[in-house]
């Protein structure tokens, strides 16, 4: 049984700068929507960012040390470093939920819970660990992680997962779990395709296919990049950051074809300027079994086609409802985005996408967000809140 937490105060554990994380806004904007009241404290790398922040009623706090990414087992001690600096912060505020984005912070609540009056915790699954960093960590690196994986999730009092196949996973580790879905709501205010080109200064005919999301080896950029050498007429685009990013700005700029837009805080503009979205890890990465990418849910809000190896959430949607094309090499690639080239075919895949749209919603995953977080025994609603 979930215990009750003492207050409706809650601290979001995150091990990232929050600048700010699509998921983890929309979590904290829930929460704090329905009475709670939410700060995120957040580790700046970059050590740039504002210490103290705010993102509607969310108050967000940063904390150094100032570190880089692809540090590896490195890492850890400026982890235990910015952990550290979280704990006066907590102590001062005594919160009723720590809710605990990611394996890293579900092993820094566990410990600092004691601490703090032992507060209810929220475990926020966004990955599993012990698979994700297969081939990043020594083997027994990654047992140990596994074991972590196994046996913590236990101690805490409600695990959230992204997806059915994680709730899965979990399961048959006899760990019980629900599904907020990393879904999105279908854009209110986004501009029309023709005005999105127009910022972007591209020409009104030319298929354009984006990727978004992290700029990393394990994501198969490379496969869109070889399309766009064997197909000049095709315009790429690239946005996000991660340890690729100065090769894929090399690539920009050798390439006509190919725009490296850089870490972009608000992708709608060139969302609604493409004609298919893709996203594909590498085929032999243990992760693409278990993929829920924001890509495939920015393809139902979007209601564009989604270019795929059909891995994870996306291969049992795509199961079930046409959402693009599917592709396993080069060649196949190429097939792909040469049957979406029509304007008709790609009208018929956005109206399947949009009628995903009710179910794959945040309006939906949040009410299963607030129907299962813990509540304390006596509510107090924020100011314009409605009580949890």
């Amino acid at each position: 049984m979930t215990r009750r937490p003492r207050n409706h105060r809650v601290e979001i554990l995150f091990e990232r700068a929050h600048n700010p994380d699509p998921r983890v806004r929309r979590v904290s904007s829930a929460l704090s929507d329905a009475g709670y009241d939410v700060r995120i404290l957040a580790w700046d790398r970059s050590g740039s960012l504002p210490r103290v922040d705010q993102d509607g009623n969310v108050e967000i706090r940063r904390v150094g040390p100032v570190s880089r990414d692809g540090r590896g087992v490195a890492q850890l001690a400026s982890l235990i470093r910015a952990v550290a600096r979280y704990v006066p912060l907590i102590r001062a505020r005594r919160p009723g939920i720590l809710h605990a984005v990611d394996l890293p912070m579900l092993v820094a609540a566990v410990v600092i819970a004691p601490f703090v009056g032992r507060p209810t915790i929220v475990y926020d699954a966004f990955e599993i660990y012990s698979v994700m960093e297969i081939g990043k960590y020594p083997r027994p690196l990654i047992w140990l992680i596994g074991a972590v994986e196994r046996l913590l999730p236990r101690l805490a009092d409600l695990t959230i997962v992204v997806g059915e196949d994680r709730q899965n996973y979990f399961a048959q580790r006899n760990i019980r779990s629900i599904v907020v879905g990393n879904w999105i709501d279908a854009p209110t205010e986004a501009p029309d395709r023709e005005t999105a080109r127009g910022l972007l200064d591209i020409e009104p005919g030319r298929l354009v296919i984006l990727y978004a999301g992290g700029l990393h080896p394990s994501r198969d950029i490379d496969s869109l990049i070889r399309h766009a050498a064997r197909a000049p007429q095709d315009l790429v685009m690239l946005a996000g950051r991660g340890v690729q990013e100065a090769e894929f700005a090399d690539v920009g700029r050798r390439h006509d074809n190919v725009r490296f837009l850089g870490f972009v805080p608000d992708p709608t503009i060139a969302t609604v300027a493409a004609d298919l979205l893709y996203y594909s890890l590498v085929p032999d990465h243990p992760y693409a079994a278990h993929a829920a990418p924001n890509n495939l849910y920015t393809a139902i809000a979007y209601s564009t086609p989604l270019v795929h190896r059909g891995q994870g959430e996306i291969g049992s949607l795509a199961e079930r409802a046409d959402i693009g094309a599917l592709f396993d090499d080069d060649a196949s690639l190429d097939l792909a985005i040469d049957s979406l080239r029509d304007p008709e075919r790609r009208r018929r895949v956005a109206n399947s996408l949009a009628g995903l749209q009710a179910t794959y919603s945040w309006a939906s995953a949040s009410r299963t967000l607030i129907d299962a977080y813990p509540r304390p025994k006596m509510t107090t609603s924020m100011p314009g809140g409605k009580g949890p």
